[in-house]
């Protein structure tokens, strides 16, 4: 996937995050004291950032494997790419979390089982049942778990023959859809048969079409792009309305698709400023859990009174959170992903040495055999 696409997709997925963490911070103004305001109400469809980070997520997948070699080989060299990208700062945050309930037992605002940490290092759902909650350690870790088994099929797809793969991921995850007509009662099976897998299906369709020449002018991408922002107000803002891969998950669709093909056209503008929020998106969406509550105790007590507007704090803490967010990209995050990409790139190297080392072996032996 080129640069240019790429700038569009790390625009988006700032939008997305940033909308996700409003959200979070809007609730949070409401649980402190503070009247929330027009922002503090527009951010109620901020939940929907997540459908808009499962689409690209399927987008990028098909672009980033798409041409490439379909082997088991193909397949173990994608997990553990996805793995060195997602794992570390998840695991770090974890026990970061873990830690401060320990050490702080006051901040606790649910009590975590063992089984329950040792399922949210490992991107196991599980359902907490003293408790009633389905949210791993990291709470916001809920979505990586449906990005971890997404990745797992994937991986599984690119064992075939490209177009016959895409084709059965897509049964697939279909089939798993219809399943959840059944209603069923066990957490893994509802957890394994949520329609919001479809959004990544989505996702990878439109990254098929869109490797076969998919393009459209500018300004039918800004008819798209507008249906999309549309398609957010049809349905009311709560993160468990029904139908959300409908009433979410399309707008959500529409809004990336018409983003990326607005580019295409020459059309996209992109931002600096959204590029960098873009690239920190995952620190920035796992921090939240930190910095959302640590920052509105500290407002909580420079505003005793509540007197400062609910807006002006939930815009604080979106912003506060987003800085922290870059900061931690930057020192921590980034330094992780590099070191590990070059330790990859150096196994695959030494890799390649040793099989044309035990390739070059084998043909002097077969030439010894023959008498030459």
């Amino acid at each position: 996937m080129s640069q240019q696409k790429l700038s569009s997709i790390q625009c988006l997925r700032a939008i997305a995050a940033m909308a996700v963490v409003a959200y979070h911070s809007a609730a949070t103004i409401q649980i402190h004291g503070w009247k929330p305001g027009i922002v503090s109400h527009a951010a109620a469809w901020g939940w929907a950032g997540v459908d808009i980070f499962f689409f690209i997520s399927g987008f990028v997948m098909v672009m980033t494997t798409g041409g490439r070699d379909r082997s088991v080989s193909a397949a173990r060299e994608f997990m553990a790419a996805r793995i060195a990208r997602i794992v570390p700062m998840y695991w770090v945050l974890t026990s970061l979390m873990l830690v401060i309930v320990w050490i702080a037992p006051s901040l606790k605002t649910t009590e975590f089982t063992v089984m329950q940490a040792v399922t949210s290092y490992f991107f196991v759902p599980y359902e907490v049942k003293q408790s009633g909650s389905y949210y791993p350690v990291l709470y916001v870790g809920w979505t990586l778990t449906y990005e971890m088994f997404f990745y797992a099929v994937f991986a599984v797809s690119l064992c075939f023959a490209e177009q016959r793969s895409g084709v059965v991921l897509t049964a697939f995850f279909v089939v798993l859809s219809v399943l959840s007509l059944t209603r069923p009662s066990a957490y893994i099976f509802r957890f394994l048969t949520d329609p919001l897998l479809l959004e990544f299906v989505l996702g990878c369709v439109f990254g098929w079409a869109y490797r076969s020449g998919f393009r459209v002018s500018r300004w039918t991408a800004a008819v798209i792009i507008v249906a999309g922002g549309l398609g957010f107000c049809v349905g009311t803002p709560t993160s468990d309305m029904a139908h959300r891969v409908v009433f979410a998950g399309i707008p959500a669709a529409l809004l990336v698709v018409g983003g990326i093909v607005m580019e295409a056209a020459g059309g996209w503008t992109g931002s600096d400023l959204l590029q960098q929020v873009g690239d920190a998106s995952y620190s920035l969406y796992l921090l939240q859990a930190f910095t959302i509550p640590a920052f509105a105790r500290v407002l909580t007590r420079a505003d005793r009174l509540r007197l400062l507007p609910g807006d002006l704090i939930c815009l604080s803490l979106v912003v506060a959170s987003v800085l922290v967010s870059v900061l931690v990209y930057r020192a921590v995050e980034r330094p992780i992903d590099i070191k590990l990409r070059a330790l990859r790139r150096a196994h695959r190297q030494a890799q390649g040495a040793r099989n044309a080392e035990l390739e070059k072996h084998a043909t002097t032996l077969t030439q010894r055999d023959r008498g030459m």
